[in-house]
C-alpha cells in the first residue's frame, strides 16, 4: 500500500527520484499517465494491469468508456533507474504543469506527482475543514 508524501525537485534531465518505501511495488516497472485533479498518477505494474483489463473489456460502442481510454492514451510504461529514478516525459509534464518542484504522494495503489503550487492550491481548495467535515458526514464517518 502507498501512502506519504514527499517533496522532490527534478533534475535537468527530467528525472524525479520516487521514495525508497515506494521501490518495492516498482520493481516490475509501472506505468504514468495523466491524472484527474491536475497531477501525474504512477501506477505500480500489476496494480497497472489491473485497469489495463478492465479497459480492453470496453466495447467499441460504449462511448463513455472510449474517452477513458483516450484519456490514458499518453502513458507510458517505465522503470527505476539504478539511482531509484524515473523521467517524467515532457509533454505529461507539460500538461500537469511540472517544472521543477513536485510532491509525490502515495494514495494507496498509485503514487500522484504534483507541481509543488498545484498541489498546494488543490489541497487549499478541496481539503478545508468544512469540506472533509461535509465528506466524512456523507461517509458516515
Amino acid at each position: 500500500m502507498l501512502t506519504g508524501e514527499v517533496e522532490h525537485q527534478l533534475d535537468d534531465r527530467g528525472r524525479v527520484a520516487i521514495p525508497r518505501a515506494y521501490r518495492d511495488l516498482m520493481e516490475h516497472g509501472g506505468f504514468i499517465t495523466r491524472g484527474w485533479y491536475g497531477c501525474l498518477f504512477l501506477f505500480p505494474w500489476e496494480e497497472w494491469r489491473k485497469i489495463e483489463d478492465r479497459l480492453t473489456q470496453v466495447r467499441i460502442t460504449d462511448i463513455d468508456g472510449d474517452r477513458v481510454k483516450q484519456f490514458f492514451a499518453s502513458g507510458s510504461k517505465l522503470f527505476l533507474d539504478r539511482q531509484g529514478r524515473i523521467v517524467l516525459p515532457p509533454a505529461l509534464r507539460k500538461s500537469v504543469g511540472i517544472d521543477r518542484d513536485v510532491v509525490l504522494r502515495g494514495v494507496i495503489n498509485r503514487i500522484e506527482i504534483w507541481a509543488k503550487d498545484r498541489w498546494q492550491a488543490y489541497q487549499d481548495e478541496e481539503f478545508s475543514p468544512e469540506r472533509i467535515m461535509e465528506k466524512a458526514a456523507a461517509l458516515g464517518i
